[in-house]
């Protein structure tokens, strides 16, 4: 390969060309049939990178910042910004151009994307206040894959509560631990999502666990249970309910069931949340009325639900 010398002007403010004092031409490499591809230009030295080229916001956990670097082009260096890119496989980490020195001056060599180094893993046990168990958190350099979709089977039981799949991390990679039903440990508590946080470059795993729902230190609320009037009866209570769930509705079971969206019921002198599910109207009857919860006089009174 000659070489091909090169001299440094400014052709504006901000603006850099390169004025060759010689041009030399670059021998393929000795292979049969193989395609003659330009080398990279060799110029005196690099610019510096420019400043503040910052990341914004980084869209999902699965994007990689992609960080802005000078390129020389048609006789001038032209700045390419950064920006965050998906890598095309997850195990894929993205590895920044740099300019090389060969010879007598400097050769850029491209990014690309390469196959992650082994990955460091770090546990850190994270204590948490008692009862809530001890919580291991798992610290590694990869980002998790997007969610995979599932499909939610029918529920066995109102008791039952549906766990959400997650990534986890087990022998030095990702593992999907696919979503079930699971039933509460002990009554009164409620299900904390496992969940990847990103701090500091990294990206630490959390696990989820049961913890104790929180108990309001207020006195039990007066509760009136009206006479049966017609179909359905009313609960008068002074403690306003909780928000309405988000639940997820899985398949129908079969033609002509209706879904019966959840509510909060009232059970043993406090809220509980009846959970929705699939029903057969009874015979004659074709449509749900969904219970609810109303205002009168600073007190809340529950109607129950009914077919019509």
């Amino acid at each position: 390969m000659s070489t091909k010398f090169c001299r440094l002007y400014a052709a504006a403010p901000g603006i850099a060309l390169l004025i060759f004092s010689s041009v030399g031409t670059f021998a393929a490499n000795a292979v049969p049939d193989a395609p003659t591809v330009s080398p990279a230009p060799m110029v005196e030295r690099p610019l510096a990178p420019v400043g503040g080229d910052v990341p914004g916001d980084q869209p999902t956990p699965q994007h990689q910042w992609v960080p802005g670097h000078w390129r020389w082009l048609e006789g001038a260096y032209v700045w390419e910004a950064g920006r965050w890119e998906l890598p095309p496989a997850a195990t894929l980490v993205w590895q920044a151009p740099e300019w090389q020195r060969q010879q007598n001056g400097y050769v850029l060599r491209d990014g690309f994307w390469d196959v992650a180094p082994p990955v460091q893993q770090t546990v850190v046990t994270a204590p948490r206040p008692s009862p809530a168990p001890v919580v291991q958190e798992v610290v590694v350099a990869m980002p998790p894959p997007p969610p995979q979709r599932e499909v939610i089977y029918e529920r066995p039981s109102p008791l039952h509560v549906w766990i959400g799949g997650y990534w986890s991390w087990n022998h030095g990679r990702h593992s999907w631990v696919a979503g079930r039903w699971s039933t509460r440990p002990r009554s009164n508590v409620v299900w904390v999502d496992p969940r990847w946080d990103y701090r500091g470059g990294q990206y630490v795993f959390v696990d989820g666990y049961w913890r104790d729902a929180v108990v309001l230190s207020a006195p039990p609320p007066q509760v009136v249970v009206s006479a049966s009037v017609g179909p359905s009866a009313e609960v008068m209570v002074v403690m306003a309910p909780p928000p309405p769930r988000q639940e997820v509705v899985y398949a129908m079971p079969g033609p002509g069931y209706v879904w019966l969206t959840g509510y909060w019921g009232w059970r043993g002198g406090r809220h509980v949340w009846i959970a929705g599910h699939y029903e057969r109207p009874p015979r004659g009857h074709r449509a749900w009325v969904e219970p609810r919860w109303e205002r009168r006089g600073g007190n809340y009174f529950f109607i129950e639900g009914r077919w019509r």
